[in-house]
């Protein structure tokens, strides 16, 4: 194997290289149950106008037990949780779900308890949000390391926003998107390839969502490079406020490094400012001699994975 490889022009690819998911992400979509047995639907609190604050962290981490006692998340929760739930305040405004997820898949109930031999205290005295005991979805939100704190909006977009008190927390609620009136395509994320060896072929994919409050039942996907169109792609569907859906655009033919211009554009669409996004195409770096590979990974080193491939995109490695 080693003798091809000296013969190739190789691309480097790794999955799972974020520490974090990229600001302005969506949200993964979950259905997961608490300790206390009631069940919790990411995507429900948000079409019912929450905003989610999310802590995964884990039982032995010492910034974790810190930040936890700190009571922010407390006051967050009782504050502005959910009208009627449990230790939620009479007051409160209304607009705001908290969860803390045990990021570690062996924690045991004692652990959580404080009574187990791998913890920094009592995770549960006293605590007013719900406790999710359940990794899975450490791989899907790019859990690099604990505690990790994100800020779900209603539509559906992620931001770390770390260990903040109480009030800066609620406050960047404010920076959240607001529905559009009327129709509002937007392009939310970027899922094709950014690396090439060379001139070729580029696969497109981006996740448009519907902004507005009409239904968004079609759009036109365009995919330039500067100021040359290089693909233009029809989509249909019918999606209601603040839902999405991944579109593929095919490949598009580039000469090298480039930034690719993808456009979105619907009838009557309200809002321009969300309808473009762009995203850097680089060349990757080559190699003529012996390729060694260094990788370092998180407490998730199954989650990683490695690929070489030629100047065609067939993987050698």
């Amino acid at each position: 194997m080693m003798k091809r490889l000296l013969v190739f022009t190789a691309l480097f690819s790794f999955s799972n290289m974020h520490a974090q998911l990229p600001n302005g992400s969506l949200a993964p979509a979950w259905a997961l149950t608490d300790l206390n047995g009631t069940e919790h639907v990411l995507y429900d609190y948000l079409d019912d106008g929450y905003t989610v604050f999310i802590d995964f962290s884990a039982v032995w981490c010492g910034p974790c037990w810190s930040y936890h006692n700190s009571g922010a998340l407390e006051d967050l929760y009782i504050d502005h949780g959910p009208a009627g739930l449990p230790n939620v305040s009479a007051s409160t405004t209304d607009d705001v779900m908290v969860l803390w997820f045990e990021g570690d898949g062996s924690t045991t109930q004692a652990d959580l308890e404080g009574t187990g031999g791998n913890t920094q205290g009592n995770w549960l005295a006293g605590t007013a949000f719900p406790i999710i005991d359940d990794a899975s979805q450490n791989g899907p939100y790019a859990i690099a390391f604990f505690p990790t704190i994100y800020t779900i909006c209603p539509n559906r977009s992620v931001t770390v926003s770390g260990q903040a008190s109480a009030t800066q927390h609620y406050a960047g609620i404010g920076n959240c998107p607001q529905q559009a009136e009327g129709t509002d395509a937007s392009i939310v994320g970027y899922n094709g390839d950014e690396a090439l060896c060379g001139a070729g072929d580029v696969p497109v994919t981006v996740d448009i969502q519907n902004s507005g409050t009409d239904a968004l039942t079609s759009a036109d996907v365009m995919v330039y490079d500067g100021a040359t169109l290089l693909s233009t792609t029809n989509w249909t569907g019918n999606l209601e406020t603040w839902a999405s859906a991944t579109v593929d655009c095919g490949t598009v033919s580039v000469s090298g490094a480039t930034t690719l211009e993808i456009v979105v554009n619907a009838s009557n669409d309200s809002e321009a400012s969300n309808n473009t996004i762009q995203k850097v195409v680089g060349l990757a770096p080559l190699s003529s001699l012996d390729i060694t590979v260094n990788v370092f990974t998180d407490f998730y080193a199954v989650e990683t994975s490695w690929a070489i491939k030629n100047a065609a995109g067939t993987t050698v490695a």
